[in-house]
């Protein structure tokens, strides 16, 4: 397995913006790299607290990211997070709010931390970061927007089908309650839209 500092720097090399102009930008970030944290499926991320604005990217496993929903009984699953990807408690670090969202690991995982103090004395150096962290979290973005418009079809099997076609890399390791969650509907209407389409397995 990759070191982490080999990992992140693969993961800056293969975003779209890379150029060798960014390679002094890259041996910063990941000289000021910290010790990664490991954690057990279902443990809640309890590094991302109230008051907590660092970076953390994904080295390896699945995280769900939740939302603490002030209507249902149940929080609301917000975004499947898969491998490879930077992630930051958005609440916090851009609103200075106490953070709706939280972050429960789907299975077991190592993620790498990047403190905020790092970021900002390396951006004061290098401005070419902010370009770096946009490129990192465009694709989080675009598939949270791809989902809301999922969320707009209204036959279920039919939501199953575009997370099947469009997030092959997520449909593969869901189990039906996740599943469920992801395509905003309750266990029992997943149930039955199998059972009316004769999709027992999934």
């Amino acid at each position: 397995m990759k070191s982490n500092q080999e990992a992140m720097r693969a993961y800056f090399e293969a975003l779209p913006v890379y150029t060798p102009a960014f390679k002094s930008t890259v041996d910063s970030v990941v000289a000021a790299l910290g010790d990664s944290v490991k954690k057990k499926k279902g443990q809640v991320v309890e590094e991302l607290t109230l008051h907590n604005k660092d970076f953390w990217f994904l080295k390896s496993g699945f995280l769900k990211e939740m939302y603490k929903n002030p209507i249902e009984k149940e929080d609301s699953l917000f975004s499947l997070i898969p491998p490879l990807s930077i992630f930051v408690n958005e609440d916090t670090l851009f609103n200075d709010q106490h953070p709706q969202h939280y972050y429960t690991t789907y299975s077991d995982v190592e993620f790498i931390r990047f403190k905020h103090e790092d970021f900002e004395r390396i951006n004061a150096k290098h401005p070419l970061l902010q370009l770096l962290y946009l490129s990192g979290t465009a694709e989080i973005q675009k598939n949270r927007r791809a989902r809301l418009i999922m969320l707009r079809m209204r036959r279920t099997i039919d939501r199953v089908e575009w997370v099947k076609t469009n997030r092959p890399d997520l449909y593969k390791h869901m189990d039906r309650v996740t599943l469920a969650q992801y395509i905003g509907v309750s266990r029992a209407g997943l149930y039955r839209a199998f059972e009316k389409s004769n999709k027992f397995q999934f």
